[in-house]
């Protein structure tokens, strides 16, 4: 049992949280949350409510020691509505 629960632990991702937490992920998280980041993009870039974050880049914004993430919707600057 030990020895699948170590198998396991290589395939995650753990971030440390602020809180002294650790928020755990599959491995391939990261692809889903790249996914839903782009997609919240899209509707950024169409006008529309982007929705919350992937729960993977909400752990990183608030990781023990965060780094900036480039694909993250929120930190983006938004278009004027008005003409230039």
């Amino acid at each position: 049992m030990r020895r699948l629960e170590r198998a396991n632990q290589d395939t995650q991702i753990s971030i440390p949280q602020k809180d002294g937490t650790i928020a755990k992920f599959p491995a391939d998280a990261f692809y889903v949350a790249f996914g839903h980041e782009a997609e919240r993009f899209r509707a950024i870039h169409r006008g529309e409510d982007p929705g919350e974050a992937h729960p993977l880049t909400t752990a990183k914004r608030n990781a023990m020691y965060a780094q900036p993430y480039v694909f993250d919707a929120d930190d983006q600057p938004r278009r004027s509505s008005q003409a230039e």
